[in-house]
């Protein structure tokens, strides 16, 4: 009897086990399968990044490679369109100082050659400091700035070219 009983609990057991095994697997792997195919999504999402990313350092690395050159300098005290100049990148940097009385102001416009405004910045006070890079998009292509002064006793800028 106790041979019977022993081989009835041992039945059990593997009756209890190969079945807990059969529901759990039943239970556990539609979630298994959603949970595999989430980490595919993100491991293709994640590999797009890293895609995006290397796009970005090869862009920085090739803005990083060029230097800015002086390609315009001129100093006033009064409104003035200065004569064209070339540019031979994308990239700009305009830098002004200006000396003034009470709220006196100074505009710098750039202009593409046919007149057309590339950007208009500007500064106030007695005296104002101001620098900005932009971003032209017209490669080898010529410039003015039109230059509009208040009560400015005198100015000096300087464009810098970045190729």
């Amino acid at each position: 009897m106790e041979k019977k009983l022993v081989a009835l609990t041992l039945i059990a057991l593997l009756a209890g086990l190969g079945g807990g095994y059969g529901l759990a697997y039943m239970t556990y792997q539609p979630q298994i399968q959603t949970l595999q195919s989430d980490m595919k999504d993100l491991s293709d999402k994640l590999e797009g990044v890293n895609s995006s990313v290397r796009m970005l350092n090869s862009t920085v690395e090739t803005i990083e490679n060029r230097s800015f050159h002086q390609a315009f300098y001129m100093e006033g005290s009064s409104s003035v369109n200065t004569s064209k100049f070339p540019l031979k990148g994308e990239w700009v940097r305009i830098r002004w100082y200006m000396l003034g009385l009470g709220s006196s102001w100074i505009s710098i416009s750039l202009y593409y050659s046919n007149g057309t405004m590339c950007t208009n910045r500007g500064s106030s006070g007695v005296f104002s400091s101001f620098a900005c890079d932009l971003e032209t998009g017209l490669p080898n292509t010529e410039y003015y700035l039109e230059i509009t002064t208040y009560i400015v006793t005198s100015y000096a800028v300087y464009i810098w070219d970045h190729y």
